[in-house]
């Protein structure tokens, strides 16, 4: 099978060190691409909310089409900067501007490109308070993406709750670790680092994170609330 030429040019919306932020290529990323096959890979799903059914290019094109005429969804691609080869995508849904909110989230492939997807968080996250003018970003994680907590945590991303038993996968049910970010306090985080959240290195920010599972801390806390 011909491999297919991954370097191809992109219409970059916003520029990082490591990766950049592009609005989406249906024909190129979708239908002469894998984009709908992160989907349907059971390790990338792990512990996401989908990979329960298969999906085609063509219902990939479909979401894609919907999400990008949505005026509340902001869907963008990453795009590893040194070859242009897509490696994940982000979006902020139900976009709320009276309440000046919305929902983060992020999905990478499975190449491993140290300090990418938090660069891709940090860029997003800017621009929500920047332009869109939000003053809160919010977000849910599986317990097992609590190293991915920590790692947000240095951009300014607080743990807010948990909710208990949220899903169910592998035969038992999970917790979700709640988090959210306000432009408060990314501002101020940005502010202390001379206008650069990620001090220009965003692999050496991610090595400051915490190390402890704060799954664990959080139901201390929960059940000692509760009794």
């Amino acid at each position: 099978m011909e491999e297919k030429n991954i370097t191809r040019p992109r219409d970059v919306f916003l520029a990082g060190a490591i990766v950049s932020l592009c609005r989406p290529n249906i024909e190129a990323d979708i239908i002469d691409g894998d984009w709908h096959t992160w989907f349907n890979n059971q390790n990338i799903t792990q512990f996401l909310e989908h990979g329960n059914h298969p999906i085609s290019v063509s219902e990939e094109a479909e979401i894609v089409r919907s999400e990008m005429s949505n005026s509340a969804s902001l869907l963008l691609t990453i795009v590893r900067n040194s070859d242009g080869e897509l490696i994940g995508v982000i979006s902020i849904k139900d976009i709320n501007h009276i309440l000046r909110r919305g929902e983060i989230a992020l999905v990478t492939n499975e190449k491993n490109l140290p300090g990418a997807a938090l660069e891709a968080m940090a860029l997003m996250t800017s621009h929500a308070f920047d332009r869109l003018n939000l003053q809160k970003l919010y977000a849910g994680q599986h317990e097992g993406l609590w190293k991915w907590v920590n790692t947000l945590a240095v951009i300014g991303y607080k743990v807010e709750g948990l909710r208990r038993n949220h899903g169910f996968r592998n035969g038992k049910p999970y917790d979700v670790v709640l988090t959210g970010v306000t432009a408060e306090d990314f501002y101020k985080i940005r502010s202390e680092r001379n206008g650069d959240v990620l001090c220009g290195n965003a692999v050496a920010v991610a090595r400051k994170r915490r190390r402890t599972n704060i799954v664990a801390e959080l139901r201390k806390i929960l059940g000692d609330c509760n009794k």
